[in-house]
């Protein structure tokens, strides 16, 4: 039924149009709602010619206040309304891609033989600190506890495997300090140093300097400053106003730096004999300070030149000379009545050999010419310490020598900085005694200095064990009995063992009659007689424990309370940050301590609606094996841990041939996951790469035009969700995929379909690619190859005006 509407914006259809085209989200399935059914309930019936059919409605017209005919309609129209909102809700809970509830995706994807991947729970590395030097073994199943931060509930780890823990348990150690002699201008020196300061002259000069031309340099003083080391002791900084560029590739041990106590200068009374010659000086006076082998610098404005002592001599010289020869070494007896003034003075021979011009300059300015000498060490200018370790220094000095043992080249550790973050890594024996090398793998973070090398690694992982637990009573006329655990939820921890599902294991097991019976993944192909059991969870994560038929495992054996079983429980992708997991829940002799520099990872949530859409169809077609690309991604996607995947097609220059590229996200525990996947299902012959996908961190600015009716803050709350809700959100966690491109017209189109958003205007669309925000001002958005779009709520800026 259609009424020519007086507003354009009037228009009544009845029943509505149901169109439904491909790719939506939802299905459209309802004929009309609440209004159009009354109001096509209180309008008379019509026959196909337009006539009325329904007389006794045609001159009856509604009261102005309780009517019981209007009252039966309107229940009539509410009828359905609730028919049809549910027949609509059925429809879309019928379809994979349209189902909204978890446990309709769940019982859709049951069809497909698919079991959706539980919570699985973190797993990482502590080390234990001691009180004395006795070993001792922490046992299987030892637990700690984190510290839970605002909101955040404790988490219970326990050990996965008995331990020897034994001392050394922890070593000091420092990055490597840079051997460089400069930093910028300046030099640093051993303790503190108060014998220089500003505009003093001190010469760098090299520890095998033996009268060479090079290997030496003047230099000016500026400033001098104390500073402090990672460990807090106090070393000279002393800063020049300038430095010859040749210095920067010198290293500190190789130098010595200078200042000169004495100075002297060269022959100044009469002579047209040369004082300075190309291997000799004659200094006006005796200087017995010099010695052999020492440096002695000659210096003018403008011009240096440093030589090593080879002689020392003593001879005299007359201050008065006759003339018209001058020559000083020969005593005056042209005027007798003027006696010989005799000046002993010393006599330096030098090497190198001054070139003749150098030579002739000096003696022509012998009355500018100082010489100075008595050259003295101001301190022991040693290598600038390191504040941070990078993955640029991977060099680790020591305080003590590490004993490795006997055949192992590599030694697991964790490293700690000052602050208590840390990594975990492989470290091998440097070119001496005092340092090691970072093998693997290089920090990806700072780690600042001081730091600490922790020996006694603890394996745990997440849940807690639960007290043994009956199960029930095993009834061998029943097939394929089940039961529910009562703690949940069930702990499932990565492994490649998969005997629960893909590269995943519960930490279920399960005696019957006091025989231990094993958990396989399904009991597709299992003996009749195999004591096995599978198990399964609700939507709620409810664990249930399944045995066999007679048929595909066996049946239990009928007793009473014969089944027994004990498991772990905790799990989730929520994880303690570093240093939290320290708490020892039950004391243990000779434990003093455990230390958690390294934030433990691997843990995941249920497997969430969203991707169970994506991956569980295509999930068929794997067959347990990856030929093809999708085949790559949806293994990598469906492992434990791994949030979100990629794959690329691309060529590898140095090998000539195809490779397979796989980005995962959103840490490096989804890389070595998905690397575990991967090695059992890929094709041997095809070169596999997986890499960590890379966040590309964006700014989103907009103004919504809302009705004069609303709230705007609920509102604005409704667009904010719309945009950033992990599961549904345009740009939520669960929701955007790596290398997926945004168009403009989905931000528009996400915000306009609210409750009271009239308009969305000045969209603004920034990236962070490292070097801060900068516009996009495109209208489709691309992050580019193993990138993914990643908005935060403090980059999210929503305006709003009233319309």
């Amino acid at each position: 039924m259609t009424e020519p509407p007086i507003c354009p914006c009037e228009g009544f259809t009845h029943p509505q149009v149901i169109f439904n085209p491909p790719g939506r989200g939802t299905i459209a399935y309802r004929l009309g709602d609440y209004a159009s059914f009354r109001r096509v309930l209180l309008l008379p019936l019509q026959d196909a010619t337009a006539n009325l059919t329904e007389s006794e409605l045609t001159n009856w017209h509604p009261g102005a206040e309780a009517d019981l005919a209007v009252q039966m309609v309107e229940w009539w129209a509410y009828l359905a309304d609730i028919l049809t909102f549910y027949n609509e809700r059925v429809a879309n809970e019928s379809y994979l891609r349209t189902a909204a509830l978890p446990e309709s995706v769940q019982r859709l994807i049951r069809i497909l033989g698919y079991r959706p991947r539980p919570g699985i729970g973190a797993s990482g590395m502590v080390a234990a600190l001691v009180n004395n030097s006795k070993p001792f073994t922490l046992p299987q199943g030892f637990q700690i506890q984190s510290k839970p931060g605002p909101g955040k509930q404790p988490q219970i780890f326990e050990l996965d495997v008995d331990t020897l823990v034994q001392v050394p348990d922890a070593i000091a150690a420092e990055p490597v300090a840079n051997p460089a002699l400069l930093q910028g201008n300046s030099v640093l020196l051993q303790g503190t140093v108060t014998t220089v300061k500003a505009q003093d002259e001190l010469l760098l000069l090299r520890k095998d300097w033996a009268g060479s031309t090079s290997g030496y340099a003047l230099l000016t003083i500026q400033t001098v400053d104390l500073e402090k080391d990672p460990r807090g002791k106090v070393n000279t900084r002393v800063t020049f106003g300038s430095a010859p560029s040749w210095l920067a590739s010198q290293q500190a041990e190789e130098y010595r730096l200078l200042k000169s106590n004495q100075s002297a200068h060269v022959w100044q009374y009469p002579s047209k004999s040369k004082v300075v010659l190309k291997k000799w000086i004659h200094l006006e006076s005796i200087a017995r300070q010099i010695k052999v082998n020492d440096p002695a610098l000659l210096q003018i404005p403008g011009q240096i030149q440093l030589m090593q002592v080879i002689r020392y001599t003593e001879v005299i010289w007359y201050a008065n000379p006759d003339a018209p020869g001058l020559d000083p070494s020969v005593a005056p007896t042209s005027v007798p009545k003027q006696p010989p003034i005799p000046i002993p003075h010393t006599l330096l021979k030098y090497q190198p050999k001054l070139a003749d011009e150098i030579s002739k300059e000096f003696d022509n300015r012998r009355k500018e010419v100082l010489v100075r000498y008595d050259w003295q060490d101001v301190g022991l200018l040693i290598a600038t310490p390191m504040q941070t370790l990078s993955s640029a220094t991977p060099r680790i000095q020591v305080a003590q020598a590490i004993a490795f043992p006997s055949g192992q080249s590599q030694l697991p550790i964790l490293l700690e900085d000052t602050n208590g973050d840390g990594i975990f890594a492989e470290i091998s024996a440097g070119s001496d005694s005092t340092t090691v090398q970072l093998d693997s793998p290089a920090p990806s973070a700072t780690l600042q200095a001081p730091l600490q090398m922790l020996f006694n690694l603890l394996t745990v992982s997440r849940g807690q064990t639960a007290p043994a637990e009956i199960l029930g009573s095993g009834d061998a006329s029943l097939a394929g009995q089940e039961f529910v655990l009562k703690k949940s939820p069930l702990t499932y921890l990565l492994s490649d063992d998969s005997t629960s599902g893909g590269n995943y294991k519960s930490t279920l097991r399960v005696w019957v009659d006091d025989i231990e019976w094993q958990e396989v993944p399904s009991f597709y192909e299992q003996p009749a007689n195999a004591r096995i059991f599978v198990t399964r969870e609700d939507e709620n994560q409810q664990s249930y424990v399944q045995f066999g038929d007679g048929v595909n495992g066996t049946r239990l054996p009928s007793g009473v309370n014969n089944v027994v079983a004990r498991y772990r429980y905790g799990s989730g992708n929520e994880a303690p940050d570093a240093g939290s997991l320290n708490v020892i829940v039950k004391p243990y002799p000779n434990l003093k301590a455990i230390r958690n520099p390294a934030s433990v990872g691997g843990g995941a949530d249920p497997e969430p609606p969203e991707q169970i859409r994506r991956y569980a169809p295509q999930s068929v077609l794997t067959f347990g094996r990856a030929v093809s690309g999708d085949d790559y991604e949806t293994i990598a996607a469906q492992t434990p841990g791994v949030s979100r995947a990629k794959v690329y097609w691309t060529w590898d220059a140095a090998q000539q041939r195809s490779l397979v590229k796989i980005y995962v996200g959103d840490d490096n525990s989804a890389v070595n996951a998905a690397k575990i996947a991967l090695a059992g299902t890929a094709d041997p012959n095809r070169p596999v790469a997986v890499q960590l996908a890379q966040p590309l961190p964006v700014q989103l600015t907009l103004t919504a035009q809302i009705e004069s009716t609303r709230i705007p803050e609920t509102v604005m709350a409704t667009v904010k969700d719309a945009l950033l809700h992990s599961d549904t959100g345009l740009f939520g966690t669960n929701v955007v995929q790596i290398g997926q491109a945004i168009y403009q017209s989905q931000i528009y189109a996400t915000c306009m379909q609210l409750p009271g958003v009239l308009a969305v205007h000045s969209l603004q669309f920034f990236l962070n690619p490292g070097t801060g925000f900068t516009l996009d001002s495109n209208y489709r958005h691309d992050p580019g190859e193993g990138r993914f779009y990643q908005i935060s709520e403090t980059n999210l800026y929503l305006n709003w005006e009233v319309g």
